[in-house]
Order: C-alpha cells, then structure tokens, then sequence
C-alpha cells in the first residue's frame, strides 16, 4: 500500500538605585576518540531491498535574511531527499511570529511557483491542534498562537531530491523604538529535518545609522560593516534556542534603546542599551592616551607564551598615534620599565620600542605588585591641550609569587597608587592565573579583562583590543531616570563607552508610565549631557530574554560579595533560589540546581540527567563534574579560594559564566555555555519558568515537596487538555515541553500526563 509522507516543515520565520530613580554612574577609584581507519578491498555493491513508500527527509536548510529600513525578506531553502521508491507529497507549514503580515508570500519546488495560503491565527490554531492530535507531539503547540502559512509541496520524485525556495516578506513594526525579527530555529524538530544543521543569516541595512544591534543568543556572531549596515550569523541545530535580532536607530551621536518585560501586578525587567555611532566624526581630533603596558615575563613565559607576549607588544606600539603617551613594563621578580617615564609615540620611540622587545627574555619570579605599582603611580602630564586618559593593560600567565603575594593587598596597594584614574584591562594567558585577582583588578579600575586559553591565539584579542580602547566615545559615564522606582540594577558602576560597543543595564522596576532618561559623562574631557524619553509598561510579555539578562547579572554579583565576604547563607539561599528560578546552569550553580532536582524527586533520589554526576567523595549526584565550588575541575586539582579555585580551568569558567557581557572585551562574543549546561542537567525555560527533568517528567521549580500528592491529572491530548490550553494560551511553551509536564496554575498543580495505554515519548 502507498503511504503518502505529510511533513510539518516548521523553520519558523518567524548601581545605586531608590525610590527617587535610576542612577548608576563611576565610583570613585579607590573527547571523543575516532574509530580506527581500516583499509579493506573495495565490496562488491549489493542491491539495496525495493522501499515500497515514499521516505522523506531534509538534507538541507538555509535561511537569509535581508532587512531594510524595517522590511524583512527573509529566503528559506530547504531540499528534500525520497529515499522511497515512489513519489512523495507533503504539507509544507511555516508559522508566523505574533504580529507578522506576510506580503509577496512565494514558493518555487522544482522550479514551478506553488500556490499557497496564509491562515491567521484562528484557522491555525485549528491545523496546529489537529496535527498535535494525529501526531501525538506537544512541540508545535508552541506556536499555536500564531499565523500559518502553508502550501503543498508535490511531487518529490522516487529516489530523487526536490529544492523547496520560500520567499517571505515581512514589516518589522518597532515597539519602543526596536525593531525585531525571529527565527524559531526549535520548530525543525517538528519535520523530519531536526538532525540537519540550520544555517542563517541575517543581514540589516538602515538610510539611517543603526545604534544597538543585538542578539540572546551566545552563539550568533554580529558584523558590524561601517554605521548603517550589519550582518548576524549562525549554524543552528533544531535543539538550539530561537534566534532573535532586534536593533534600533539613531541619527544622534548616542541611541539608547529600552527593552521590557513585566507580568501585570508584578516588578518589571528592563535592559537598557546605550550605544554611540560605529565610529568617531571624521573631523573628531582623537582622544590623547597615556598607555602602560605591563607584561609578564617570569620564567613560565618561556617558549610559545613568551612568543605571543611579544608579539601582543608589537601589536600594541604599532597601533600608537603620534599624541599618545606609552610605556612597556616588563615584570618578573621586578618590574623594569623601558623608559624613566611615559614618551611620546613619535616615529623615534616606536621604532625603539620595537627593538627592544625581541631582547625580552622569560626568566625570574612574577611580582605583580611592584609592576601594577609602577604603572598605576606614573601620572600623564598636565599641558594646555586635553588632559591625557591613562590606560593600563595587564598581560600575565601566572599567580603573584615574589614581593606581595596576598591578593587583598596587592589590590589595596593598586587603588592606592592610582591618582589619575586609570582604566585596567587585562589578558590572563592560560589556566594558571589568579582569576579572581584578575577579576577584582579590572573591575577597581573600571576595565575589562579576558582569557587566553591554551589552545588559542592571543593576537586577534590584543588587535581586537586596541581598535576597543583606542577612542572612547564618553568615559566617566553616568545614567540617571528620576522618578523611576528600579532596583538591583546591574552594572552597579559604569566603564568608559567605546565607539562600536554599547553599554548595557539591567534591572528591575515599579512603577510605569513615560520617564526620561539622562546620560552624562565627558567627551574628549568634556561634561556633556543627553536626554532619552522612554516609556516603562505596566505589563509587556514581548521580550521574555529580559529577565533571563537581568538574573545572569544578579547572580554575578552575588557570586563576587560571595567571594570577597564569604559563603553567607542568605547569599547562597539568594544564589540557589535565582539559579532555580532562571534557569541558570553555571559552575557556582549546578550543584544547587542538582539538589533542587533531588528535592521534587519527592524520595531524595534525582534520577534525572544530572543524577549521573558523581559526589566530591563518591556516591550519587551531589556535585558537578565540572568544578562547582570547592572541586576540582577537569584539568585537575585547583587552589581553593573562600568559595571556589581561584586557578585552573575550572576557575576562568566560572569566571566566563559569571560575569557580565560588557565585563568582558573578546575578539568575537564568546559562545555561551549556559544552554549547553543547562541541557547537561535537564534544566529547560519555557514561559518564563524554569523546569527540571525529574525521573522523565519536566517538573516546574518551585514546587513543594508533596506536589505529585497535590496534583490535577490532565491527560495528554484530551478534550481537557486542549479546553485548558485555549483557556489559557500562555500555557503553550510549557504544553510543548512534552506528554509529562507538573506546572503551576494559580493556586492548584496540573501534571499532564499521557494516555495509560499510550506509553511517552522521550523528553526533548
């Protein structure tokens, strides 16, 4: 008998605070191994058995992008492969995000231009419930709430392939003055094409300059191509998150853009982007620097570190302009700079300077105190001209070991010795360095720092670096909302704005209604002032990323008081309650995640994915393999500090998944590995909450420990089941979770259950 294939095709195109106001400004500086290659005579072909029906699968899947002044015409490309015998046919849905009008809607298989049509919301709710129902698949549920489009997709022939061209377009209506595309890059799995890579790119072009350009996502790499274009990019799995890309427009020197989400009767989220033009005027004089730069070179520099250290030096003098002052501090038992005080970057010292580096030898002990003293103590001239900014960068592959070697005093003789207010930003090469010590120094000095692991190149960060610090386009900088009741607002305090970058905060509100915002701070050493109207809602559910943001930088800070004051249990009940709530699976936290997953286990065993990991001392699952606080990670023992190794692998990545995205000044966006962890640990977010695979069933944390005796069975897929859903929409992420989901609903518990006779599928 003939089986005709029907596919669902679902690439989706989809601080200081008070009552008084916002204001948060500078403060004062004080494995898997391959399988063996046989070699083996070529086998006689054998005929392949006859496959009586149609056996359709994607073997390809790009989408492009491409947004102009707010019009998106997005191309999705996908080829279907028969592996059947007879020709095939299929349904070919594309569900649209909230919102979206599609205008040239177009689809071209084979060559021929295929009719389609566009459902709203209603009429889809219908194909989607009625696919679910067939099915027995909760995942399209998710999308539930949207447009359709669909179109027949006819014939694929037998044992042949099929090119499926679909042309969308799209208008972005900006709210709050963001404009933002989606792609729900998880509806893939829906087809038969969930295992293929998703290539997509998105390309923005404005007749306006673009300000912020901005993506959740860790992976997604952004382009910037002079002041009114950029592209964002990446290569997705059908189990990655959504991809979304919002920007925002400016024709003033600065843009600063608001993003919210608040539940109604709740405090809100809010994320506020500030961001200067690509680059500076081209009449703009450049700002006057005094750059030091302090470089290790102990004798655990020898070889390639030693290397890459020089060539970071010749990098950093090349990129010297004639007004700039600088300096080279070479370190190792002590500091010995190359000249009595900072000299002009003319043609003379450059080339000098440049001689003088390949002489550099790795020898001695390292003496961070006397070197960071030195630097930190020279103060730039006074003449009539711009006072100079004085900058510091700190290159070190190792721990202090001669002169001061405690940590506390090294950065209280740091503050001390710093009476110009220099900006610090540092390069740990390596797995051996002090990494909180790293941490605290840049951020006492208002800098940024980042890591150069074993296994890569410290030249593209160094030229990354100096083309970041080389104009700064406001330093100084402090950001006022009066009126505006907010709360834990992270930064606490701000770093100098470059051209190219942004600044971001992230905090929480009451209150709503228009207020206005002012950012102040120095250009070129000049005060000045600029004045933003923004509008906080009294509830907005577009941007759920919000509160996601936020809560990575709430952690942060808690994890920095916990190292510097010590493991409080009001600090990590605070820790474990945010890491629970938000889903965030870092190194601090995936131990308090674990034992939360045990606690709704209900009998104190978690047999959930995370219940694999072994205990410090043997035993199941109470602590992470990957260096949580007080254990080893995987390059080995660490040197403990008060809550965690302050060295080793371990220790730089706790360091990468705790601190803030504006604390760090890589040559690209690092990839963030939350989703990987969390996925590691069976921890998923969906509407908002946060879920934990409990023994097979997503389990919403939270819960008391008795709640399988509380709960309301809903049968997966019943009548129930799709009355509760229209009831209550919102419900639709947390219904595609799967067939065994325990959540909230007001004051009672629903656990969604499948059929007695119908066994669940695995959970996604």
């Amino acid at each position: 008998m003939q089986h005709a294939a029907r596919f669902a095709l679902v690439p989706i195109l989809v601080s200081a605070a008070s009552a008084q106001g916002l204001f948060v400004g500078p403060q004062p500086s004080p494995a898997v191994v391959p399988a063996p290659v046989v070699t083996a005579p070529t086998p006689t072909p054998v005929a392949q058995p006859p496959v009586p029906y149609p056996v359709i699968r994607v073997v390809k899947n790009t989408v492009a992008a491409d947004i102009v002044d707010g019009i998106a015409t997005t191309v999705v490309e996908q080829t279907f492969a028969n592996d059947g015998d007879r020709e095939g046919e299929g349904t070919w849905l594309l569900p649209l995000p909230a919102g979206a009008v599609a205008d040239g809607f177009t689809m071209t298989v084979g060559g021929k231009e295929m009719i389609g049509e566009v459902l709203d919301a209603a009429q889809a709710r219908s194909v989607y419930e009625a696919i679910v129902r067939q099915r027995r698949d909760p995942g399209l549920l998710e999308y539930a709430g949207n447009g359709l489009l669909r179109a027949r997709v006819f014939p694929i022939p037998a044992r042949g392939e099929v090119l499926v061209k679909v042309r969308l377009r799209q208008v972005l209506q900006p709210l709050g003055g963001i404009y933002e595309w989606q792609w729900p890059v998880r509806a893939s799995r829906l087809g038969d094409g969930g295992s293929v890579p998703i290539g997509v790119s998105v390309h923005i072009s404005s007749t306006t300059s673009l300000r912020s350009v901005f993506t959740p996502r860790g992976d997604a790499e952004i382009v910037r191509k002079g002041e009114k274009q950029a592209t964002i990019s990446m290569e997705a799995s059908a189990q990655s998150d959504d991809l979304r890309v919002l920007y925002g427009l400016a024709d003033r020197e600065f843009g600063l853009h608001l993003m919210t989400w608040r539940k109604a009767g709740e405090p809100g989220y809010f994320a506020m982007l500030l961001s200067p033009r690509r680059a500076a005027a081209p009449d703009r004089a450049p700002t006057r620097r005094c750059v030091q730069f302090v470089i290790d070179t102990s004798g655990s520099m020898q070889g390639k570190k030693m290397d890459q250290a020089k060539a970071a030096l010749r990098t950093f003098v090349r990129s010297l302009r004639p007004s700039d002052l600088f300096q080279i501090v070479p370190f190792s038992t002590e500091a010995v700079p190359f000249h009595p005080a900072p000299r002009l970057a003319d043609a003379t010292a450059v080339a000098e300077a440049l001689s003088r580096i390949e002489s550099l030898e790795a020898r001695g002990g390292t003496n961070i105190a006397s070197a960071l003293d030195l630097a930190l103590a020279a103060v730039p001239p006074l003449d009539d001209g711009a006072p100079f900014l004085p900058q510091v960068v700190f290159v070190t592959d190792g721990m202090p070991t001669v002169g001061v070697t405690d940590p506390k005093q090294i950065l209280a003789l740091a503050q001390k010795a710093d009476r110009a207010g220099a900006r610090v930003f540092a390069f740990g090469v390596g797995d051996d360095i002090d990494v909180p010590l790293i941490d605290d120094l840049v951020r006492q000095h208002r800098g940024a720092r980042d890591f150069v692991r074993p296994d890569e190149s410290i030249e593209a960060k160094v030229d990354a670096l100096c083309q970041k610090i080389a104009q700064p386009a406001m330093t100084d900088i402090a950001v006022r909302c009066d009126g505006l009741d907010s709360f834990e607002v992270h930064p606490a305090r701000t770093t100098d704005l470059f051209f190219g970058d942004n600044l971001q905060l992230c905090g929480r509100y009451r209150g709503h209604g228009a207020r206005v915002v002012k950012v102040t701070g120095k250009v070129d050493g000049v005060a000045c002032e600029f004045v933003f109207e923004v509008e906080f809602p009294e509830a907005n559910a577009r941007h759920d990323f919000v509160p996601t943001l936020w809560a990575r930088q709430q952690i942060g800070a808690l994890m920095e008081a916990i190292r510097k004051n010590g493991a409080s249990n009001e600090l990590v009940e605070e820790v474990r309650r945010l890491a629970t709530q938000y889903g965030i699976a870092t190194p601090y936290t995936s131990n308090l995640i674990l034992e939360e997953g045990m606690r709704l286990g209900g009998d104190g065993q978690y047999r959930g994915p995370g219940d694999r990991m072994p205990a410090p001392g043997g035993g199941r699952g109470r602590g992470p393999t990957t260096g949580g606080p007080g254990v080893p990670g995987p390059s080995g023992p660490a040197t403990a500090g008060p809550t965690g190794p302050r060295t080793g692998a371990s220790a730089v990545e706790e360091s990468l998944s705790t601190g803030a995205d504006e604390f760090f000044l890589g040559a690209t966006k690092r990839v963030d590995g939350n989703a990987r962890r969390a996925k590691q640990l069976g921890l998923r977010r969906a509407a908002n909450r946060s879920f934990l695979d409990v023994a097979g069933t997503w389990v919403e944390s939270g819960l008391g420990d008795d709640w399988r005796s509380k709960a309301v069975v809903v049968t997966a897929f019943s009548d129930a089941y799709f009355a509760l859903l229209q009831k209550q929409p919102d419900l639709r992420e947390v219904f595609a979770l799967g067939t065994k989901v325990a959540f909230r609903d007001g004051d009672r518990i629903v656990l969604i259950e499948p059929a007695a006779s119908e066994p669940a599928p695995a959970a996604k």
